[in-house]
């Protein structure tokens, strides 16, 4: 009879342990996340702060525009707000096999997608007030992180 009180609580031990251990992991993928989508959110926002005058603005949903090299050649405000926008949404995770994706690989503004580090189906934002305060947002699974910051 203890040796079954015994074997029953190291039992119920052992899957309290690998429920926590379960948990853990859990948690810190969600926080791994959770950072990636703060450092992305972070690099778009300094991109609108370096380039004032660029049209920044795009809706979660809407597919990167075509691509436009700014490495390669001297751009406009404009055309450095769409290179910037691309990059960062093909950066994201769920647009990675966009065409504009594939021109900003084989140009040289992402690394190759097995290294590229994503959120599962990552999206994102970008908005600029009239007061010209930018708010940046970017969405994965169920969660959401936002950033604001004038320009």
């Amino acid at each position: 009879m203890e040796l079954l009180v015994a074997v029953l609580i190291v039992g119920v031990g052992a899957a309290g342990t690998a429920k926590l251990t379960m948990l853990s992991s859990q948690n810190n993928r969600a926080a791994l996340e959770h950072s990636l989508a703060t450092m992305f959110a972070e690099d778009m926002l300094e991109r609108a702060r370096a380039n004032p005058q660029g049209g920044y603005g795009i809706a979660l949903g809407d597919a990167p525009l075509a691509f436009v090299d700014c490495l390669s050649r001297s751009c406009s405000a404009a055309e450095l707000a769409v290179f910037d926008a691309v990059v960062w949404k093909c950066s994201l995770g769920r647009w990675l096999d966009d065409a504009a994706c594939a021109d900003a690989r084989a140009a040289g503004a992402l690394p190759d997608r097995r290294q590229q580090a994503a959120l599962p189906d990552g999206d994102g934002s970008i908005r600029v007030d009239a007061s010209g305060t930018v708010t940046v947002a970017v969405a994965w699974g169920a969660s959401v992180a936002t950033l604001e910051g004038a320009r």
